[in-house]
């Protein structure tokens, strides 16, 4: 059940008062004459994602032996250091 607040005491104590909702969850209705006019109320947490141990490449490793690999990698550093003396 929300409580009810006084338009001037939430705006007097509004920091104090999203802290509480913030912290505990508490819920305000904010009223302006005894009537009410607006609601502070907690934003939802979103749900944590669940991560996967592969990652997001998974199931994306080039379709290559192991030979192949190291010799593109050779290759690829001779490219880079033709000119080293």
């Amino acid at each position: 059940m929300a409580a009810n607040i006084a338009l001037a005491e939430a705006k007097a104590n509004l920091s104090s008062v999203v802290r509480r909702v913030d912290e505990t969850g508490a819920e305000f209705v904010v009223t302006v004459r005894n009537r009410p006019c607006a609601m502070i109320v907690p934003i939802p947490k979103p749900a944590p994602r669940k991560l996967k141990a592969a990652g997001a490449l998974a199931g994306k490793r080039p379709k290559v032996s192991r030979t192949e690999e190291k010799a593109a990698y050779q290759k690829a550093l001779e490219a880079k250091y033709v000119d080293l003396p």
